[in-house]
């Protein structure tokens, strides 16, 4: 009866020791797999994320906004609305074009703004830097899901991201405190059309890096 419970009680104390450890490693990820907030790659993934508004520069000439679709200018003195991004492929270097004002821009990091006139959008499209941070040559493809832990309360997340406006929201607003992992794999499209895949934090910078300044972004 003795050895019956002597061997219950190893048991179960090789059941806790068990439990413990598989704690510790969902606590504790690996650090190839967590993304420090500091690092390199952190950095690259919001620049990635971070919204692009050099496509409209024929229009609004900023390129770390855009403007609002729908909206109205006048083309050579004609009333022009462009609702769709393919519009301004139809666009002249030597058009005139007036926008209808106001209009609604989004920023670098998708908030919203009304503007007025041209006057104001000017000062906007001056206060762009030369050399934005944004990087228009690689793409991520969503959902993705992230997993974060954070040491504040002890408390473990998974969430699943949609869109760059999302990721970028994460990565610039959430707490210091808390570690983020990439749930692996995640697929990449690059600015040529073709797809790649990223299995690790490592091949993930190493794909952005690769193609980082490997297209035109039309920044003015």
């Amino acid at each position: 009866m003795k050895t019956r419970i002597l061997i219950f009680c190893l048991a179960a104390i090789m059941s806790l020791v068990g439990c413990q450890n598989e704690e510790r490693e969902i606590i504790d990820p690996t650090i190839d797999d967590v993304i420090p907030r500091n690092s390199q790659l952190a950095s690259l993934i919001k620049n990635v994320v971070t919204h692009d508004g050099s496509f409209d520069n024929i229009v609004d000439k900023g390129h770390c906004f855009s403007i609002k679709l729908p909206y109205t200018i006048l083309r050579n003195q004609e009333e022009f609305l462009i609702d769709e991004v393919n519009d301004y492929q139809l666009f002249q270097d030597t058009d005139n074009i007036q926008i209808q004002f106001p209009v609604v821009i989004t920023l670098f990091n998708y908030q919203e703004t009304e503007v007025e006139n041209q006057a104001q959008l000017d000062a906007l499209g001056n206060a762009c830097l030369s050399n934005d941070p944004d990087i228009e040559c690689i793409d991520f493809t969503y959902p993705i899901r992230i997993s974060t832990f954070d040491s504040r309360t002890n408390q473990l997340e998974t969430l699943e991201l949609f869109h760059d406006s999302e990721m970028f929201e994460f990565m610039d607003q959430t707490d210091e405190t808390v570690s983020m992992s990439i749930n692996y794999p995640i697929d990449l499209l690059l600015h040529d059309g073709q797809n790649s895949q990223a299995q690790h934090n490592t091949a993930l910078l190493n794909a952005i890096l690769e193609v980082a300044t490997a297209c035109d972004e039309n920044d003015l």
